[in-house]
């Protein structure tokens, strides 16, 4: 693959965003520094930083994808009000070792939690599972 200087562009952008920013958000970013870049050449970069694990997609039901800049197995949680996602350091270890009736070989996973922010539990009623 090509590391041209839009790849370097879009993989800094979101190097520095630790927001869980989507494809718009990080378009938004890079067009005010570089106003030539084209929003088809932030996703296609996107889409190759991704695949090749240099960033990390986050789907996300019923809205746009996100990324990550920090690649390492964690999980992540979403306000259900604001929709920002934030990562999530687990009390105990989410091991890849867990036995299956299968023999199925576990390559990684993906865990969304959800709920409401600082923010925006002030303004909600919730209740607090668990």
């Amino acid at each position: 693959m090509r590391n041209t200087l839009q790849y370097n562009i879009v993989f800094d952008t979101v190097s520095s965003m630790h927001t869980h920013p989507s494809a718009d958000d990080i378009y938004e970013a890079v067009i005010k520094k570089w106003p030539s870049v084209s929003k088809g050449t932030v996703y296609r970069n996107l889409n190759q930083l991704a695949s090749e694990g240099k960033i990390l997609r986050i789907a996300v039901a019923n809205a746009p994808d996100r990324f990550d800049h920090t690649t390492h197995p964690h999980v992540h949680i979403m306000c259900d009000k604001c929709g920002k996602v934030f990562d999530v350091m687990p009390d105990n270890d989410f091991s890849l070792s867990y036995k299956n009736n299968e023999s199925f070989v576990i390559t990684g996973y993906d865990i969304m939690f959800h709920g409401y922010c600082s923010s925006c539990k002030a303004s909600e009623e919730v209740t607090q599972i668990g």
